[in-house]
């Protein structure tokens, strides 16, 4: 199966994926910060990343995270997930989905939205692996 990266300050949303996934036959490292994101993906050996937008210190880091994923000759062949509930926080006006992927601003494969059912997690991952 494949090495699945998380990215998300939230420890329950951590543990919860990595229960999902490792069920599944996945393994699974994460962080909780901003700091780095291309570099541990790749030092991890990722085949999918799961990424969440808001983070503390800054409520578009997902967004500039998935930028500097694709910018990175390391990691930019790898498929990302931003999992957010972005659009319940009502940080930004209008909301994001799937149809605003485009390489420069939003370079990923899925939006989906927290909370996710597992088998939907399950199902994305296995369409990206």
């Amino acid at each position: 199966m494949g090495k699945i990266y998380v990215i998300d300050d939230d420890p329950d949303i951590i543990d919860f994926l990595t229960l999902v996934l490792e069920k599944e036959g996945h393994s699974v490292g994460f962080q909780t910060d901003e700091q780095n994101a291309p570099k541990n993906a790749a030092t991890f050996g990722a085949d999918l990343i799961i990424l969440d937008v808001i983070f503390p210190e800054n409520d578009s880091a997902g967004f500039e995270i998935a930028r500097e994923l694709k910018h990175s000759n390391q990691t930019k062949k790898i498929p990302i997930i931003i999992l957010s509930a972005v659009n319940q926080m009502g940080n930004y006006s209008g909301s994001f989905s799937n149809r605003d992927k485009n390489d420069i601003y939003l370079p990923i494969e899925e939006f989906t939205e927290k909370p996710i059912e597992p088998a939907k997690l399950i199902k994305i991952v296995q369409k990206l692996l």
